[in-house]
């Protein structure tokens, strides 16, 4: 919200003697002035929960208000709980920017309030329109400042510096945010969900960008130890995404979200996208390591996700494990997995797989005589632990949820 659509609710509402509120297209409130009179559960709603019922969009958008150029009055609708209000499109230049909306329960409201009330959404629609511009161009900077091209990732740095986006040697983080699987698209969505967070974030303190099937938010820190900035962003933006996805009828879509070290150099933005994305992609393949996952806490998986391709992966994993793999035994090789991910403890594989512990040796055995396994050997559990892991990162398999390799077992 700005200052200074804040002052033009607070000046209208003052003058009119009704509440005010200015929402964007989608009827999410972006400024509201104090409370006059009665409140309903429409205006309740796009305050709190920045979203109102479908049934109440339904009824609004019954009366025209994305066609028209002029105050349309909305009636009451006990059924719904809505009051009686004044609907005044938001336009420049004939885009629709948002809604001006004056509670009026009792029919109180003059031709010359009516007046000032169109001065005043033409006075908001204006200002939405700059700041849909400064938002669009402060995005592609940030595109360029994420790029792999130094001369771009330069004369980027130095735009936001002199727009006072960002500070020279302040501390940022990359998070990522994606629904899974790797790649899933979700287009507008993601979008949405940035702008959500940009409503309830603090003014400045992160700049996003919305790409086709992801979405960046490159977080401003208090410090270069400031955990706490950028995770609760990376959760925010995660849940704000998969409400979203759900709103669109796909709720069963699972969203992971990546965060990449801090960085003091601007230039070095880059390097904590590309630890954000890959922290993605790691989380998409092991869901044990949960939906929020840092590039600092990745351990091994650092190493194995800068693997250039899934060929690459794949070529790298030992013949064994692609023995194992070709048998199409999906039992064994969650026990092998898991197996290895428990550091051999035969007792919490069997508890956490709920196997009896002859199961677990019968398979063990297995392992050795069909791919000459031997889990007595150091070196054969290395190759194939990390082979089952690349295994998952190429998506050659994805069977089970082992248990997380980065938390010690119960």
């Amino acid at each position: 919200m700005t200052s200074g659509l804040q002052s033009i609710t607070d000046e209208l509402s003052h003058r009119a003697g009704v509440a005010v509120v200015i929402d964007d297209p989608d009827l999410r409130t972006v400024a509201h002035s104090n409370q006059l009179g009665p409140i309903d559960s429409l205006r309740r709603d796009s305050i709190l929960n920045r979203a109102i019922s479908p049934a109440a969009t339904a009824w609004l958008s019954s009366f025209g208000i994305y066609r028209s150029a002029r105050p349309v009055k909305i009636p009451a609708s006990p059924h719904l709980d809505i009051l009686p209000r004044v609907c005044i499109p938001v336009r420049y230049r004939d885009q629709l920017l948002g809604f001006l909306w004056l509670i009026d329960p009792f029919d109180a409201i003059s031709a010359a309030d009516l007046e000032a009330a169109q001065r005043a959404a033409e006075h908001a629609g204006l200002m939405l329109y700059e700041e849909r511009l400064e938002a669009r161009l402060a995005g592609q900077a940030l595109a360029h400042l994420l790029s792999t091209s130094e001369e771009l990732r330069e004369a980027a740095a130095g735009l936001l510096v002199s727009q006072s986006l960002l500070r020279e040697g302040e501390p940022v983080a990359a998070v990522v945010v994606q629904a899974a699987p790797d790649g899933a698209p979700t287009g507008v969505p993601i979008e949405d969900a940035l702008l959500d967070i940009g409503w309830d974030a603090p003014a400045g303190s992160f700049l996003r960008l919305a790409q086709d099937d992801h979405g960046v938010a490159l977080v401003r820190l208090r410090s270069q130890d400031d955990d706490h900035s950028v995770t609760s962003l990376a959760s925010a933006c995660r849940e704000r995404l998969h409400r979203r996805l759900s709103e669109a009828g796909r709720g069963a879509v699972r969203v992971v979200a990546g965060v990449g070290d801090s960085q003091t150099d601007l230039m070095r933005a880059a390097a904590s996208y590309r630890q954000a994305r890959l922290a993605v992609t790691v989380a998409v393949a092991m869901p044990t390591m949960g939906d929020v996952v840092r590039w600092s806490d990745l351990g091994v998986f650092r190493v194995l996700s800068q693997l250039p391709n899934r060929e690459t992966m794949t070529s790298a994993i030992d013949p064994r494990v692609e023995a194992v793999l070709a048998l199409g035994d999906t039992a064994l090789v969650e026990t092998l997995e898991t197996y290895l991910d428990l550091a051999g403890d035969a007792k919490a594989t069997t508890e956490h797989l709920h196997l009896h512990r002859a199961t677990l040796y019968y398979r063990l055995e297995k392992a050795r005589r069909v791919a000459g396994i031997d889990m007595h050997n150091g070196y054969d559990r290395l190759a194939v632990h990390l082979g089952l892991k690349l295994a998952r990162l190429a998506g050659r398999h994805g069977t089970g949820r082992p248990p997380d390799p980065l938390r010690p077992a119960s």
